[in-house]
């Protein structure tokens, strides 16, 4: 597993935003590369982290597991938005 701490912000900034769209303007990057950024982390993982609808996206069970560890580390990994 090679989960990078720009991974985890990036999918923190993704459910906060409850868009892959809305976290790439604020993270100041392309949707693409988010939203790859994003299947990747998943494919490291080996789980689903959001349902992807087309008004935005919500935390799957494993994606809500995830953030309840990615959030406490905020200040750890740095800025997000």
């Amino acid at each position: 597993m090679s989960m990078s701490i720009r991974a985890m912000q990036c999918f923190v900034a993704v459910v906060s935003t409850g868009s892959i769209s809305r976290a790439a303007t604020a993270l100041h990057v392309a949707q693409p590369a988010l939203s790859l950024q994003i299947r990747n982390l998943e494919e490291d993982l080996g789980v689903v982290l959001l349902h992807r609808s087309p008004p935005g996206v919500t935390p799957t069970a494993a994606g809500t597991r995830l953030l309840a560890h990615a959030r406490p580390l905020g200040p750890t990994l740095g800025p997000v938005l």
